[in-house]
C-alpha cells in the first residue's frame, strides 16, 4: 500500500510545487493458487551465508519451513538481496513458496540496533516538525534532516556520516513507468556523476531518496544502481520505514500521494555543502547536468 505525506498535505504545510502524475502502475504477476502452497508470512532470520550466482541466502531462526540439522535453511531472493547479502545481520521478510522452493521477499535489515536508530529518527524529526511547523521543511541555508536510512547495501546512513562532502540528492521511486520523470532523473544523475569525475570535482557524493518504503527496498535500491550504471564509491540510494519516510519527505518538501491508482509527487533535487548545509534547490524535474555541474565547479575550493 502506498502512503501519503499527510500531516503535510492535510495542514497546508508544504506549498504546492509541479505535480508529477504517473500511469497506475502495474503489479507483479497475481500468486498462484494452491491449497498446498501456504499464505506468505512475515519471518525475521539471522543470515550466515549469500550466494549472488543462484539468488540465495543461507539462513537459520525460529519459523523455517524445512530447516537442515544445523538449523540453517537456503532461501531464493532476489537477485540485489543476494548482492547485498546481509551476512551476519538479522533481516525480516515475506516467506512464501514459489515452484516448490521457499524464498523470502521485501527483505529489510533487522538487527534491534538498526532497528531502534530508525525509529529514533522518526521521532526526533517528528518532534522538529511540531516544534518548527512550517520551518521544518528544509530551504537553501538550513541543514538536512536528522534521518537514519539504509542505503543500497542495507548499511544505515546518517547526515553526520556525509558530512564533509557535497552532496547532490534527488528523490525517485524506482517502478516509475514515466520516462519523463524519475527514469530520466536517474540518467541525470549518473551523467552528472560521470561529469563530476571527468572535471576532477573531488569530494562529491551522490544520493538519491526513494519515496516508496512500501517496495524500494535496500535489495531493490541495489538492482535500480546496477539497472542504471551507478558508480555506487560515491553514490547512495536511501529507503527507509514508512512512518521514518514520512517524516524525512515532510521536511525536504516532498509530497506524495496516491491518486485513482496512480503516483502523484512533487520534486526537487539539491545541493549539499560539506558543512551540511543546503546550498541550491530546484524545483520540478527539470534540472540540467549543465546547470549543476557549474554549480559545483563554481563551489570547488581553489587548489
Amino acid at each position: 500500500m502506498l502512503w501519503v505525506v499527510a500531516a503535510a498535505l492535510l495542514c497546508g504545510i508544504i506549498v504546492s510545487n509541479t505535480w508529477v502524475r504517473h500511469a497506475p502502475i502495474v503489479g507483479a504477476a497475481p500468486f498462484e493458487s494452491h491449497q498446498d502452497i501456504p499464505a506468505p508470512t512475515d519471518i525475521t532470520v539471522q543470515v550466515v551465508a549469500a550466494n549472488p550466482q543462484d539468488f540465495s541466502i543461507t539462513v537459520k531462526g525460529p519459523g523455517l519451513p524445512s530447516p537442515n540439522a544445523d538449523g540453517t535453511e537456503v532461501l531464493k531472493v532476489a537477485s540485489g538481496d543476494a548482492e547485498v547479502g546481509y551476512i551476519g545481520h538479522q533481516v525480516q521478510g515475506e516467506l512464501s513458496k514459489s515452484e516448490g522452493a521457499w524464498r523470502l521477499d521485501n527483505v529489510w535489515p533487522a538487527d534491534p540496533s538498526l532497528v531502534a536508530a530508525t525509529a529514533a529518527a522518526t521521532k526526533q524529526m517528528h518532534r522538529d516538525y511540531v516544534e518548527m511547523g512550517r520551518k521544518s521543511i528544509r530551504d537553501v541555508g538550513d541543514s538536512l534532516p536528522s534521518f537514519a536510512l539504509f542505503n543500497q547495501n542495507g548499511e544505515l546512513v546518517r547526515p553526520s556520516l556525509l558530512a564533509g562532502r557535497r552532496l547532490v540528492i534527488n528523490f525517485i521511486f524506482t517502478h516509475c513507468a514515466s520516462q519523463n520523470m524519475c527514469p530520466a532523473n536517474s540518467t541525470r544523475m549518473v551523467a552528472l556523476q560521470k561529469a563530476v569525475k571527468d572535471a576532477k570535482i573531488d569530494n562529491v557524493t551522490f544520493v538519491t531518496i526513494s519515496f516508496d518504503p512500501e517496495h524500494d527496498t535496500p535489495g531493490v535500491l541495489r538492482q535500480y544502481a546496477d539497472a542504471y550504471g551507478m558508480d555506487l564509491s560515491n553514490f547512495d540510494l536511501l529507503t527507509g520505514p514508512p512512518d521514518e519516510m514520512n517524516e524525512a519527505l515532510i521536511q525536504f518538501g516532498i509530497s506524495v500521494i496516491q491518486e485513482n491508482g496512480s503516483l502523484v509527487h512533487t520534486m526537487a533535487t539539491l545541493i549539499v555543502s560539506p558543512e551540511g548545509r543546503i546550498t541550491y534547490r530546484k524545483q520540478g524535474e527539470l534540472w540540467t547536468v549543465p546547470e549543476f555541474l557549474d554549480r559545483l565547479q563554481s563551489s570547488t575550493p581553489a587548489s
